[in-house]
């Protein structure tokens, strides 16, 4: 049976992310079908490209909680707030610790991590993200953000219900079962819902067109994330 998003994850093609991912089309099937996720699939990926990406990413993720950070500030409700803030701690406290443990599998500790520069793809996305953090609203903000939350969710689930994937020797599955466990998925139909509310209380429809172009830009930039792990 061919993997179909509207039975594996019908969150994802409904409401204003499914619109977005739609609209976006090329671009983000370009995202979760790169190369460089192939690799993680058949396990043939370079160990030493998949270590530069472990560290980019977790440079990554100090970005991605200060968004979070601007989002306590940009919600105007005390339940934004402390939706915001929660995740924030989330990220510091927990997935950064994870990501450390995990790291040290593949012998990078967490001085090692903290000394390496950010790429250039990296400064661009991380760029990006907090101009749209500072400059729009917290509905401008979720949606540039939403391109990795999903597509995270999307890449594992397809890899993991794929019968080609490697399984057995596969030095990459930890990973995939972490992006198609029900733990991350839970966090990506929390974070549509937040979508969905911003969407309908702050003029998405009318915003739409905007709101796609900084989409596509995240997409994008997230396909150049992968392909700096693949030089």
């Amino acid at each position: 049976m061919v993997w179909s998003a509207e039975t594996a994850m019908p969150s994802i093609t409904q409401g204003l992310f499914g619109r977005l991912r739609r609209e976006a089309g090329a671009e983000w099937e370009a995202y979760i079908d790169h190369p460089f996720v192939r690799g993680l699939a058949d396990g043939t990926l370079e160990p030493e490209r998949f270590r530069r990406y472990l560290v980019q990413d977790y440079l990554y993720l100090l970005q991605y909680a200060r968004c979070y950070a601007l989002a306590i500030y940009k919600s105007d409700t005390l339940e934004g707030m402390r939706t915001a803030s929660g995740i924030v701690a989330g990220l510091l406290l927990g997935e950064l610790t994870i990501h450390v443990s995990y790291c040290a599998q593949w012998g990078l500790d967490e001085a090692a991590l903290q000394a390496e520069p950010q790429s250039l793809e990296l400064l661009a996305y991380s760029g990006f993200l907090l101009d749209r953090a500072q400059a729009g609203d917290l509905l401008d903000l979720m949606v540039v953000l939403s391109a990795c939350l999903v597509g995270y969710g999307e890449i594992g689930s397809r890899i993991a219900a794929d019968p080609a994937t490697r399984r057995d020797g596969n030095p990459y599955y930890d990973w995939i079962q972490t992006y198609s466990g029900a733990a991350y998925h839970g966090l990506v139909r929390d974070g549509l819902a937040r979508l969905e509310s911003l969407g309908a209380t702050r003029g998405a429809a009318d915003r739409f067109p905007l709101l796609l172009r900084d989409f596509r830009t995240a997409v994008r930039l997230e396909t150049a994330f992968w392909d700096a792990g693949s030089r």
